[in-house]
Formats: C-alpha cells, structure tokens, sequence
C-alpha cells in the first residue's frame, strides 16, 4: 500500500537526477570539444562545472517554485 508520503521519494530522485544529467551532459559534451579541439583538459572541467551549475538552477529555480505556493 503507498501512503501519503511516497511523492517525496519521487521528487527527491527527480532532483538527483537533473543534477546527474547536468552534469553527465557537460562532460560528454566537453570530453567530445577536447578531442576535436586537443583542449585537454579543460573542455571536460569547464563542461562539468557548467552542467553543475545547470542542474543547480534547475534544482533553485524549483525550490523557489514550491516555496511560492
């Protein structure tokens, strides 16, 4: 039987995740600028900072949207 508190498990894994995509995304995608570019290393930590600062606004921007209600 799920009780009443089960949405939270959701959404707690829902914040994870948008963290982990962020931050997953930027490294493909500085990882993919290095070798094109022979960047390295700095295409993968610039692509890594930028998907954490992401998944954070992501994660803010929400917090403030539940706050308001």
């Amino acid at each position: 039987m799920a009780g009443d508190n089960d949405g939270g498990w959701g959404k707690s894994l829902a914040y994870g995740f948008e963290i982990a995509v962020g931050t997953g995304l930027g490294a493909v995608i500085g990882s993919w600028i290095d070798r094109h570019r022979g960047t390295e290393p700095w295409g993968l930590l610039i692509g890594v900072l930028l998907g954490c600062a992401a998944g954070m606004y992501l994660l803010l921007k929400d917090y403030n949207r539940l706050n308001k209600d």
